[in-house]
Formats: C-alpha cells, structure tokens, sequence
C-alpha cells in the first residue's frame, strides 16, 4: 500500500487552513451565536470536499494551492458549508 506524497498533503493542508477562515467568516455571518469550533470545523471539511471536487472533475485551480487544488474553491466551499450549517443551528 503506497503513502499519499507530501507535496498533495500540504496542498489539502493549505485548503483546510483557508476553508477554516472562510467558514467561520460564513459562521459568523449566519448567525452571531455561532459556534466558532464548529464554524472552523465545517470550513476546513466544506474548503477540502470543494477543492477535492473541483480538483477530481478536472476544473483548472485559479488560485493554485499546489496539486490542482485551489485556494478559491476552498474559501467557496467553507464559507457555504460554515454559513448552511450555522444558518441551522439557530
């Protein structure tokens, strides 16, 4: 069994740091009891699945975080799944 190559795990890690801020900025704008552990975590799930998506259908990176990953699809995918899941929890 092989081991995944450093240069795509600091790529996902990249991902998950800027997913992270997005959704608790999207957390935040959701709602201000939000929980800021909670929005951070939905952010870097939400930024890696969008990039990984993004990456996997072959769509060209436009801020390349190494890899195929982007960082702007990153951002997307934290802040709409950091603002969807804070926006349920009122």
């Amino acid at each position: 069994m092989g081991s995944i190559d450093p240069a795509v795990t600091n790529a996902i890690l990249l991902v998950a740091v800027v997913g992270a801020v997005a959704g608790l900025l999207g957390g935040l704008l959701a709602s201000s009891r939000a929980s800021i552990v909670g929005s951070i975590l939905m952010g870097a799930i939400g930024g890696i699945s969008f990039a990984a998506i993004f990456r996997i259908v072959n769509v060209d990176p436009i801020f390349d975080a190494g890899q195929g990953f982007s960082y702007l699809y990153a951002a997307g995918g934290g802040l709409l799944l950091g603002l969807v899941v804070s926006a349920s929890n009122k």
